[in-house]
């Protein structure tokens, strides 16, 4: 029998007994938890009121002290993905993912309490055993989070990766003492001791971190400059009396160009060109049009979410974030919505030349807004897409019809529309084979006669092509004049400004097609000077947007 007695258990009967009233009254001075949890064991779960009251209490305690850790970890992703955003966004993704991740932990803990109170047999005999028990509950914490984290579908920045590590691990560590706290009665009823993890009084170290890193948080969003519109520099041009029309066919390959008699024998120039690498349409449409990437201009998405009263629209979300896509709007703290001009951070070329008094029009372009001006006429997707009804040939003619009409009214010396129906038809709906190719040519042929007839208005086309999401082919620059071989999408923006007599940008990535290589740049031209502030949400745009396959 000697030889069945563990060291463990003699290091335990080394230990003197204490009361009960003893340990709760440690348990007490030590700031854990509700001491009524010492009854659990001789209350029926099924039957006592005490018996659950105690346990949410203990399970609400857990949870309070654990969830912001879990929210710091989720706002600082956030504000990392969604940079910039202000004081009031930061603080309200704070509250929201504190209190998923806080019905997250009462949720668990109330669960593994109830376990081990129904289940006899999973009785905790040892400290070893309790630190099981919180670390395993932890790691489940930390997989909401990592699964959430997941959700995003594009690679983290090496800052992202650091401080969600960090966090994370600080989330575990945390997680691990608190969910163990909570179960401590377990153990004190079969060691009649405080486990050694737990000498020491906890809840006000935790509360502590907690608060300096909230703390850290919001100096960070406070630090985040806002984007204001800058005066636009100086530039010495050299105005050309050049009319150049730039039609933006998404869904358009170069294969698809050269397959078409109808579309080659319009062109001088066909061109392949690599696509842009972008989360969206609206990414990749906004980098065509200005000339820089995403990091610039800001426009990630089709649609985002606004958080009630702030100014920013986030735009990089977790297809995993029920909590900001589902439950924030049920609430009405949020609203998701079509992303707004306002999130563009660059001028278009067409604004770029409006500015300096080059007659310009624009139509069905993303992230545009309205314009009727001397120099501008600009008509926003929301009017052409608005009654789409779940038909895209109906916008690209809405758009053709759009655009003739600005093309007649102000006889602009560049005009430019963007035409999604081959798009939407090819990548984004699913109405069998034989109808997607009925539809597909209808489009195309559209898109034909659309160039014909502005060439017969005396413009001079550039058609842009990329293809959409898993279609197969490469993009590809077509033009009625002689330009050299591209090499990205990149290169359309500073190939206009050039024809048009004005220089391109050091921001724009890309290099002119037309005139001489190795043209003189300037630095920049500056950050677009777009309008703060909420704006309403254009309930019929979005509708149009999720029946033509872009929201899901």
């Amino acid at each position: 029998a000697a030889n069945d007695i563990s060291p463990e258990r003699i290091h335990l009967r080394a230990v003197p007994d204490q009361s009960v009233e003893s340990l709760r009254e440690q348990l007490r001075n030590r700031g854990y938890l509700s001491h009524g949890i010492e009854r659990w064991f001789a209350l029926d779960p099924w039957r006592s009121r005490t018996f659950w009251v105690e346990l949410l209490v203990v399970a609400l305690k857990a949870a309070l002290l654990i969830a912001p850790f879990g929210a710091l970890t989720a706002a600082g992703v956030m504000l990392i993905r969604n940079f910039p955003l202000g004081l009031l966004e930061t603080l309200q993704l704070f509250v929201i993912y504190a209190a998923a991740m806080a019905a997250a932990t009462l949720a668990l803990v109330m669960l593994v309490g109830l376990l081990l109170k129904v289940r006899p047999e999973l009785a905790i005999e040892t400290p070893r055993a309790l630190l099981g028990i919180g670390m395993a509950a932890s790691t489940m914490l930390v997989a909401l989070l990592a699964i959430w984290w997941y959700g995003f579908g594009q690679d983290p920045s090496l800052l992202e990766v650091a401080l969600a590590v960090a966090m994370a691990t600080l989330l575990f560590i945390v997680g691990t003492i608190v969910v163990s706290a909570a179960l401590l009665s377990f153990s004190i009823h079969e060691l009649q001791r405080i486990p050694t993890i737990h000498q020491k009084p906890r809840t006000m170290p935790v509360a502590a971190a907690a608060a300096v890193l909230v703390a850290g948080l919001l100096v960070l969003a406070y630090a985040t400059p806002d984007a204001k519109g800058s005066a636009p520099p100086q530039v010495a041009t050299a105005p050309t009396t050049s009319r150049i029309a730039l039609i933006a066919v998404d869904g358009l390959t170069e294969e698809i160009v050269r397959s078409r008699q109808d579309l080659t024998e319009q062109f001088v120039t066909i061109t392949r060109a690599a696509t842009i690498p972008a989360r969206s349409p609206s990414e990749r449409w906004a980098s065509v049009g200005t000339g820089v990437p995403a990091t610039l201009h800001g426009v990630r998405a089709v649609a985002g979410i606004r958080l009630a009263g702030g100014r920013s629209v986030l735009q990089s979300i977790s297809r995993w974030d029920y909590a900001l896509m589902v439950i924030a709007p049920a609430l009405r703290v949020a609203q998701p919505q079509p992303l707004p001009p306002t999130v563009r951070r660059r001028d278009f070329v067409w604004e770029i030349l409006a500015s300096r008094n080059v007659p310009a029009a624009a139509v069905n372009w993303w992230t545009s807004e309205e314009s009727r001006t001397t120099s501008l006429s600009s008509v926003p997707q929301s009017v052409i897409f608005a009654g789409a009804a779940n038909d895209p040939l109906r916008v690209d003619s809405a758009a053709v019809g759009s655009f003739f009409s600005s093309i007649d009214g102000i006889r602009p010396r560049f005009a430019t529309m963007y035409l999604p129906a081959l798009d939407v038809v090819l990548n984004r709906l699913d109405r069998g084979r034989a109808e997607e190719l009925a539809l597909s040519l209808r489009a195309l042929d559209g898109v034909a006669a659309a160039i014909a007839e502005t060439r017969k208005r005396g413009y001079e086309v550039i058609v842009a092509g990329a293809p959409g999401p898993g279609q197969t082919g490469h993009g590809v620059i077509a033009a009625s004049l002689q330009l050299r071989d591209a090499s990205t999408l990149y290169d359309v923006a500073p190939t206009i400004l050039e024809t048009m007599g004005f220089p391109a940008s050091n921001e724009m990535p890309g290099r002119s097609l037309a005139g001489r290589a190795g043209e003189p740049r300037i630095a920049s031209y500056g950050t677009r000077a777009g309008r703060e502030g909420a704006t309403k949400l254009d309930q019929e745009y979005y509708e149009s947007l999720r029946s033509l396959g872009y929201i899901q």
